[in-house]
């Protein structure tokens, strides 16, 4: 509860123009998380930590928790490392996750596969390619949990 009043307080000061969205996506990383989306895997939310953009790539970083009383199984289908439901949208287009020289997605191979007791947390991450400087915002879809919409870009 504590990270979502200092969401919402972050939220406040960005609307009466005290801060950039850059900044408000900072102090949410350091604190928790940019935003949180309920999935269908029940008990376990995922959580944006990270989304930025460098030489051209976007990475963008997610924690899924557990909050289950008991353990809980946490896998979602990349379709054996491919991603194929992996993007990021940039206005009107969409952004799949980079390949490497052999094709190879950049990101782990897959996503889960473990257990999750309550409290415990799983990493991912994925490398896209970055839309154009003008865009301060992007909407992030992946298989079995909620679109995180408006999530905005820091530049690094």
């Amino acid at each position: 509860m504590k990270a979502c009043k200092v969401l919402a307080v972050l939220r406040s000061l960005l609307l009466v123009g005290a801060m950039s969205l850059s900044s408000v996506a900072a102090l949410a990383q350091a604190g928790g998380a940019m935003q949180t989306q309920e999935t269908n895997i029940q008990g376990v939310t995922a959580e944006l930590i990270e989304c930025s953009r460098k030489a051209g790539v976007l990475t963008v970083k997610l924690r899924f928790r557990a909050s289950a009383e008991k353990k809980t199984w946490f896998n979602i289908d990349t379709g054996h490392g491919a991603y194929a439901g992996f993007y990021v949208v940039a206005g009107d287009k969409k952004h799949f996750i980079l390949r490497d020289a052999e094709g190879a997605p950049i990101a782990p191979k897959g996503l889960g596969g473990v257990h999750l007791n309550k409290g415990d947390t799983h990493l991912w991450w994925a490398k896209f390619p970055a839309p154009g400087a003008e865009v301060k915002q992007v909407k992030l879809v992946i298989p079995e949990v909620l679109p995180f919409d408006d999530i905005p870009v820091t530049d690094k």
